[in-house]
């Protein structure tokens, strides 16, 4: 990000604020050493977006799986009381886009 009234100084990767981004990945330090340089050098050009992972639901489900060390929520045991519910939801959500999910991300592959 470049300080008002600089025209040879920035700040880069995580000495820099950009909105919606999260600091300290190698992306994050990419996209602000392209926003600086494109700005010192007047180029007129865009910066990749900012992927919106933090919204997307596939995303978060294949990170779920992930965290289970790639177990499904189906095959680990619940206690009781909510291993009763788990085959009447399972069938509930049989033909729905919320199945689609499940299955496309992982958790009930």
């Amino acid at each position: 990000m470049i300080p008002d009234g600089c025209v040879n100084f920035a700040f880069l990767g995580q000495f820099a604020q950009t909105p919606r981004d999260t600091i300290f990945t190698t992306e994050y330090s990419v996209r602000t050493a392209m926003e600086a340089v494109y700005g010192l050098f007047t180029i007129d050009r865009a910066v990749p977006e900012v992927w919106a992972s933090v919204y997307d639901v596939r995303a978060l489900l294949d990170s779920s799986v992930r965290l289970m060390d790639g177990k499904s929520p189906l095959d680990i045991e619940l206690p009781y009381h909510l291993d009763v519910i788990k085959k009447p939801l399972i069938k509930k959500i049989q033909g729905t886009i919320l199945e689609d999910l499940l299955v496309n991300y992982s958790p009930l592959r």
